[in-house]
């Protein structure tokens, strides 16, 4: 099986959030973009979708971030493969038209 960057990037950013899942302040996307070199604006899609699924929580402004909606032992990577996958294709059919 192979992975579309969409769901790769997805990963990362679910991993690298759940090692430290109690940080304080939370995660923000231009430290994601520093940590995984990928572009800050394709992040903020994909924060923005992981956030309207459910898997993370965000809040904007000053001290805003990212931060895992739920305990990482609840989450299953096979739901978040699909999830993303089915994102990435949804959004690949918006761009052709």
């Amino acid at each position: 099986m192979q992975l579309t960057r969409y769901t790769d990037y997805s990963l990362r950013v679910l991993l690298y959030l759940a090692v430290d899942q109690n940080r304080n302040p939370p995660v923000t996307v231009d430290e994601l973009s520093q940590q995984f070199q990928i572009s800050r604006n394709h992040l903020v899609k994909i924060v923005h979708e992981l956030g309207q699924r459910g898997l993370l929580l965000t809040v904007r402004g000053r001290g805003g971030g990212v931060r895992l909606a739920k305990d990482p032992s609840e989450y299953r990577i096979g739901d978040i493969i699909e999830q993303a996958a089915a994102l990435s294709l949804t959004a690949r059919r918006s761009a052709a038209f």
